[in-house]
């Protein structure tokens, strides 16, 4: 899934990286790490996510308690990870007054990838093409064209002649 998704998150993430004094993000899906904008390597990486799925989980079993969002600090570097359904967003920056702007934009940032997440993973009846409204190819009249076509497809080229029939 991690394939699938990536590229069309990859270009969201790395504008969302330029905003304020961000040092790094993490993308994470469950416990997965979708994309890695962290100046890390991995296992580091891969540590701090599973610390803070680890911090949430102990909070929830305390009680009724369902964290969102923990932001804490180091010498240096502020980390704020927002959890938003099965996705997470860690980020690293190094000013505390920007705070507030990139948990808003992070928590956009989530609503947006939850959606193409549950898409790819649950896509609905409508996006799926059923077979009544397809027909196979070994089905054609003795022509060669489908019943409901007229003829061949007309392919105009860039020079701007049509030619029935061709297909490049």
């Amino acid at each position: 899934m991690a394939a699938s998704i990536t590229p069309s998150l990859r270009s969201a993430l790395e504008r969302l990286k330029h905003a304020g004094a961000v040092n790094g993000l993490l993308l994470c899906w469950r416990r997965q790490i979708l994309i890695n904008l962290l100046p890390f390597e991995e296992f580091r990486a891969e540590r701090l996510l599973q610390a803070l799925h680890d911090a949430r989980a102990h909070f929830a079993s305390g009680g009724d308690r369902d964290v969102k969002t923990f932001w804490f600090g180091y010498e240096g570097v502020f980390v704020l990870a927002l959890f938003q359904g099965e996705c997470l967003l860690i980020t690293l920056h190094s000013h505390a007054s920007e705070v507030d702007f990139l948990r808003r934009v992070g928590l956009t940032f989530l609503e947006d990838t939850q959606l193409l997440v549950q898409t790819l993973l649950q896509p609905s009846p409508d996006d799926e093409i059923s077979r009544d409204e397809t027909q196979p190819l070994g089905n054609l009249e003795a022509g060669g064209y489908p019943p409901q076509s007229s003829g061949p497809t007309n392919i105009i080229h860039r020079h701007g002649r049509a030619e029935p029939g061709s297909i490049h």
